[in-house]
């Protein structure tokens, strides 16, 4: 008999225990229910390490800013950070990582062109958005329905760039330095059409590797031998920094240019007074007067008591889009997609944004120039 009431006894506590566990299960559930989760790629380690970290306080930035705001719905946003070493294999174990875990609705990511490239059969074969701050490449053109951007394609920005030197500032002769990637080449390309187009002629065109070379006195060997009216960088700023010091080194001075890859404060950090005068396009500055980029600088110092970058501005405009997705689409991967494919005129930070039929955007550039160790708007 009291072997019995023991054996109940014990029964007894199993099944208080199983109750307790599950009601501890379901209170994690409820509480796991209050977030609307949200992926993060970009390049935290790495050749580009720098923008990534200004690319991830832009998203972590814009889901603080909404969940002070109360969330949606009351759900708080919740980013997942993951770091691609802006190398395409890491890139698609990211991509695989986040279209595998259901509760992820979008990414917002990545940076390097050929980031994105790997990831987007991943990311639209499982219906799942991701809305690059970053990548200009044309070839993200025609990455699937699913894929997007805040920043336009290398073909708009190069265009401009080319028609800007060309007409404007009168260059005929052009040199162009590239990295050896998707982005690198795609530039190249419409570089080289362009200025075709309006009789200009590229005299010297030299690849390198990103992240890797430092020395690039055989090139700018090859640029004083031909003797152009201007270079022009297919590339990030780093690079640009080390060439420009290496330009002035040699006692070789002619104009640079480049679009917004090279629009960073590590440009004027890295290449100190070797870089004053290089012109670049851009969409966000400090002096914007939109409301939109003023309150997003202010809030960006408060939080990481820094100036904002670039970067961090398309992100920040990329993140906000989502959010409007899941706010007037649906918390659901299609339904955010679906969103996002009528979205037109999105007021942000780096200007106006509506999406084409191909997840691009066109936005009108600044002119941009380095001056006495600060940027500034460009005026002849």
């Amino acid at each position: 008999m009291i072997l019995k009431k023991k054996m109940i006894y014990a029964l007894s506590l199993v099944v208080m225990m199983t109750f307790v566990v599950a009601g501890c299960g379901a209170q994690s559930s409820s509480s796991e229910s209050k977030a609307i989760k949200l992926g993060f790629a970009g390049p935290l380690t790495g050749a580009s390490a720098q923008d990534g970290e200004s690319m991830k306080k832009g998203a972590a930035l814009a889901a603080d800013v909404v969940n002070k705001a109360g969330g949606i719905d009351g759900k708080q946003i919740e980013f997942v950070f993951e770091d691609d070493k802006s190398d395409p294999k890491e890139a698609a174990s990211v991509a695989n990582k986040f279209a595998s875990d259901t509760n992820i609705l979008a990414v917002v990511g990545h940076f390097n062109s050929s980031c994105t490239l790997a990831g987007a059969p991943i990311y639209n074969k499982a219906g799942v958005v991701e809305v690059s701050g970053g990548s200009s490449s044309p070839a993200v053109t025609d990455a699937g329905p699913y894929t997007f951007r805040t920043i336009t394609t290398d073909a708009f920005q190069g265009e401009y760039l080319i028609n800007w030197a060309v007409k404007e500032e009168g260059f005929k002769n052009i040199a162009i330095v590239y990295e050896n990637t998707d982005y690198g080449q795609g530039l190249l390309k419409v570089a080289e059409e362009e200025a075709g187009e309006l009789g200009a002629k590229i005299v010297v065109k030299e690849s390198y590797i990103l992240g890797q070379t430092k020395d690039f006195s055989p090139i700018v060997t090859k640029i004083k031998d031909t003797k152009p009216d201007v270079v022009i960088i297919g590339g990030l700023y780093n690079e640009t920094a080390l060439i420009a010091k290496q330009m002035q080194r040699s006692g070789y001075k002619v104009p640079i240019m480049g679009v917004d890859a090279i629009y960073s404060d590590a440009l004027i950090e890295l290449g100190g007074d070797a870089v004053d005068g290089v012109m670049m396009t851009g969409f966000f500055h400090e002096s914007s007067s939109s409301k939109e980029a003023q309150d997003f600088i202010a809030a960006y110092k408060e939080a990481y008591k820094e100036e904002p970058g670039t970067y961090a501005a398309y992100v920040f405009d990329a993140a906000n889009i989502v959010i409007e997705g899941l706010k007037n689409g649906g918390q659901d991967r299609k339904k955010v997609m679906e969103y996002l494919t009528t979205l037109k005129d999105y007021n942000g930070v780096t200007g106006i944004t509506s999406f084409d039929e191909n997840g691009d955007c066109i936005k009108q550039p600044l002119k941009l120039i380095v001056k006495d160790g600060k940027f500034e708007i460009y005026n002849k």
